[in-house]
């Protein structure tokens, strides 16, 4: 009964809500003239020379120039090039790939088979020159 009494309540309650009226907004001319014209009148900067990090900027005779001060290019290899590869950051830092804790498994077998190519070659050249 109390639930029923609590949901009734809360039904009566949001309908007195909802059936108040918002004020409605006003979009007569005067109101959009004064909400549009206000908003272009900051004020512009009219200095000639301003200096920027990094640059100076000089208006004169309806113009404006920058001019940069210190050099803004890309370090090698830092930039995607035309090749759409992405810059390795291994390379440009000078550091090794880390590995596996594994690695040095495969690293020894690789070694180890050069060896014994090197030393079949060896004797190949060997047996050749005799």
């Amino acid at each position: 009964m109390r639930k029923t009494v609590a949901i009734l309540a809360l039904l009566l309650v949001t309908g007195a809500a909802a059936a108040q009226e918002r004020p409605r907004p006003d979009y007569s001319k005067n109101s959009l003239l004064r909400l549009f014209a206000e908003a272009g009148t900051e004020e512009e900067d009219r200095r000639t020379f301003r200096v920027h990090e990094g640059a100076f900027e000089v208006r004169g005779f309806n113009t404006t120039v920058g001019l940069l001060f210190r050099p803004v290019m890309a370090f090698p290899g830092s930039t995607v090039t035309t090749s759409r590869e992405y810059p390795d950051p291994f390379s440009l830092t000078g550091t090794q790939i880390a590995t596996g804790p594994r690695a040095w498994r495969t690293v020894r077998e690789v070694n180890r088979e050069l060896r014994r190519i090197e030393a079949t070659e060896r004797a190949r050249v060997r047996v050749a020159s005799r």
